[in-house]
């Protein structure tokens, strides 16, 4: 019966595609160019171990487009849902500076403007691709994902990493969001769960649980490993083993894909044996992808121009 529901199981990440752009900030250069975004970085790592995946959304008729198209195919996620339309595709520039890094929308060459807010996709887009089966991957609480939240009865999984979004929604919008989305699993970082304590009041992790009306509520805290939250449990894992990392991108994502795999084939049974089998696997995930360059790095190889020819020096007038 569990390969069955494997069979029939498709994940699905609903959203504009994304490329990042990794700058040598001290020596002004390109050294990685690679599809990028939350949902689109969860759903690579599940395509790559077998899952059925599909991307729905949008992105520019580019080359960065295709490139982000590409690498997608290349790991076997069905992307005939992406809508080609205009002449963008988002652009994040991931400036290195040392062990750190920090993301513009600013070209840091010519200072372009390379990024959009309002997406390609939409919604009528959306529900034209989706299947009753499948499970809605998506990032945040921005107006298209609100609606995919809202409107669509599949079930979903949804990572909130930012506090930009539900500082513009009343407490009543919020609410109502979280007890009509069908969440299945809600993933926090400590920033958000401060926040939430903050303006609902909260006492406890029990508190915030029902709140958000999620199956399984996770809250990942860094080197203090992260919380397994249920109706009837709190799970505390520690992380044990540190590594060294080359950057940090997408290490979250590649988390959050292995902890929807488990709990699916699982059947969403969550346990003390399956919390520390899943945070085992997941940390060992993230092991791997910060030890790359890239939030893809552990799974694909991204494009490196050569650094002898001039153009290359900035992306936004390539064509």
């Amino acid at each position: 019966m569990k390969n069955q529901d494997k069979q029939h199981r498709r994940y699905v990440a609903v959203g504009d595609l994304a490329v990042d752009c990794y700058w040598d900030s001290k020596q002004k250069e390109i050294m990685l160019i690679s599809g990028g975004g939350s949902s689109g970085n969860v759903i690579s790592n599940l395509a790559s171990r077998g899952q059925s995946a599909a991307v729905i959304g949008g992105c520019g008729n580019d080359l960065w487009g295709d490139l982000a198209i590409h690498q997608l195919e290349e790991l076997g996620v069905d992307t005939q849902g992406i809508l080609r339309k205009g002449g963008q595709t988002r652009i994040y520039h991931l400036c290195l500076e040392g062990d750190a890094h920090k993301s513009l929308k600013n070209c840091p060459i010519c200072g372009q403007y390379s990024w959009y807010e309002k997406a390609i996709g939409n919604f009528s887009h959306c529900q034209s691709y989706l299947l009753p089966q499948d499970i809605i991957i998506l990032d945040g609480l921005k107006p298209e994902n609100i609606e995919v939240l809202t409107q669509c009865k599949n079930e979903k999984v949804l990572d909130l990493g930012r506090v930009k979004r539900l500082k513009e929604l009343t407490d009543k919008e919020l609410m109502a969001i979280f007890q009509i989305a069908n969440l299945q699993i809600l993933q926090l970082n400590e920033s958000v769960e401060k926040y939430f304590y903050l303006r609902f009041h909260l006492a406890n992790v029990a508190e915030l649980y029902e709140l958000c009306h999620a199956r399984l509520l996770v809250i990942t805290r860094g080197r203090a490993g992260a919380d397994f939250v249920t109706k009837h449990e709190v799970y505390h894992q520690e992380l044990c083993e540190f590594t060294l990392e080359v950057d940090d991108t997408g290490a979250g994502d590649a988390f959050f894909s292995q902890v929807i795999e488990s709990f699916f084939d699982h059947k969403k049974q969550v346990s003390r044996l399956w919390v520390t089998q899943t945070f085992f696997a997941a940390t060992e995930l993230t092991r791997n992808v910060v030890s790359n360059l890239g939030a893809r790095g552990h799974l694909i190889d991204g494009f490196v121009p050569e650094s002898n020819f001039d153009m290359y020096q900035c992306i936004c007038h390539w064509k």
